[in-house]
């Protein structure tokens, strides 16, 4: 057994302040079931910003709130065509992270998953 050395798992690795705050970030952007659902809404691709106040369900001026707020922590980006926004996720992993909350509500035993993500 000298000389092997064991793999360190990614987990173990004790990310740097600035990294902590990013997370925290993100995760209070997501702190919202309106938030949630148009980022479920933009998990099947991009979505037109008209079209979100009825996934949100909510007024188009809180809708457009929530959408700044998804904006502003990276998780989302834009495009204007003509009249009309479309919007698209740009972390697509956080809707795996909201089935794994989903299955260990169901009472599944998760694991932890080794995927490439966001690239």
């Amino acid at each position: 057994m000298q000389g092997r050395t064991k793999a360190i798992p990614r987990w173990a690795v004790k990310p740097t302040k600035t990294a902590l705050k990013r997370q925290a970030e993100v995760f209070k952007a997501l702190g919202h079931p309106g938030r949630m659902a148009i980022v479920h809404a933009l998990g099947n691709g991009e979505v037109c910003a008209c079209e979100l106040a009825t996934v949100a369900g909510c007024a188009p001026s809180t809708t457009s709130r929530h959408l700044t707020v998804l904006r502003h922590a990276g998780l989302i980006a834009d495009e204007r065509r003509g009249q009309q926004i479309f919007y698209r996720l740009t972390f697509p992993c956080v809707l795996t992270f909201a089935e794994c909350i989903n299955r260990v509500d169901a009472g599944e035993k998760v694991q932890t998953l080794q995927v490439a993500c966001c690239a």
